[in-house]
């Protein structure tokens, strides 16, 4: 499996070559173990990369349509290899694109569709691109902001004490990665998670009226407060707890895993990008029935658009639970 920045770089470098000073593009030529055709090519003026794919049939009708995003430059093209006219499905890094974005994702896709029949490769090829649309569909900055990663930590503290306990079906309960009303769904009971490293009185943010409300829940709403601290240097990194989870999932568990964290936002193949350290000290467990302090659906005004809020839980002490009680009580 050859790594493409690898032989990006190399391409470039023939560049400088007698033999190639007076060529525009250069390319190099793989066959996958599927027998799909792989060019990665390098274009001298703008140092751009395209990475192509060989169609199987030589019909570019068999493409179909696949999923496009911004940065990435798709097109069906003949290209004469070994004086054969092929069909190739293309993917030419745009002007202005993080190149290492580019690559990982052109790596990601090379590597899934190793080893598969060429005649396979356009659903696998579909497959991944579909993945990755996921974590493109919003305008994500490449490294997530500093509170999305408190806040991604302290989730995956959750689902990583989950999986000890329940297994790695643990993994189909985080919801957070959807967008869904909760954080995570266990049997008929909800998990909302909340982190903080400010100093001073314990307030969290609700963003909206649903986060609280545990209507249409069959079982109990619980609400978990992690205080956690945030440095440079001291605790652990997010890339540290992703790879703790991965090593404890089996391969197919291991892809839902990474594509839930790619609709975070979190890219897993590049964990240099994450240097912030995290460090829990306290935990605190509430269960949010009638009584607790929020707003609702069912108490907001008519005419209300959008809610967010801060709650103390100074004023949510009678509803506090051990944080043992509730992994019991999600077992039951």
């Amino acid at each position: 499996m050859p790594c493409l920045i690898n032989v990006f770089n190399d391409i470039i470098n023939d560049f400088s070559k007698e033999l190639y000073k007076n060529s525009y593009v250069l390319s190099r030529k793989f066959e996958l173990k599927g027998k799909t055709a792989l060019l990665v090519s390098a274009y001298k003026d703008t140092g751009l990369a395209e990475i192509s794919l060989s169609i199987y049939g030589d019909n570019p009708d068999n493409v179909g349509k696949l999923p496009k995003w911004k940065g990435m430059n798709q097109r069906v093209s003949k290209i004469f290899v070994q004086d054969r006219e092929q069909i190739f499905i293309s993917f030419k890094q745009a002007e202005t694109y993080e190149r290492k974005i580019y690559f990982m994702i052109m790596q990601d896709i090379v590597d899934s569709i190793d080893g598969i029949e060429n005649k396979q490769m356009l659903s696998r090829l579909k497959e991944v691109l579909t993945k990755w649309s996921a974590f493109f569909q919003f305008e994500k900055e490449y490294v997530l902001s500093e509170n999305a990663q408190q806040g991604l930590y302290g989730e995956l503290h959750i689902l990583e004490k989950m999986i000890e306990i329940k297994g790695e079906d643990a993994v189909k309960g985080w919801t957070g990665c959807n967008a869904e009303n909760h954080d995570f769904y266990f049997g008929a009971d909800a998990l909302e998670v909340k982190s903080s490293s400010a100093k001073g009185t314990e307030r969290i943010k609700i963003s909206n009226e649903y986060q609280l409300d545990d209507k249409g829940i069959a079982g109990r709403l619980y609400l978990m407060y992690l205080k956690m601290k945030k440095s440079v240097v001291y605790g652990e990194v997010l890339p540290d707890i992703v790879s703790r989870i991965m090593d404890k999932l089996s391969v197919s568990c291991k892809v839902k895993f990474q594509e839930k964290l790619l609709k975070v936002g979190y890219l897993y193949q590049l964990p240099e990008l994450y240097v912030l350290h995290f460090k829990i000290h306290e935990e605190c467990c509430y269960i949010v029935e009638d009584g607790f302090p929020r707003i609702t659906t069912q108490n907001i005004n008519k005419g209300i658009a959008e809610v967010a809020y801060s709650l103390s839980l100074e004023a949510c002490d009678r509803f506090l639970i051990t944080v043992e009680a509730f992994y019991q009580g999600v077992l039951t």
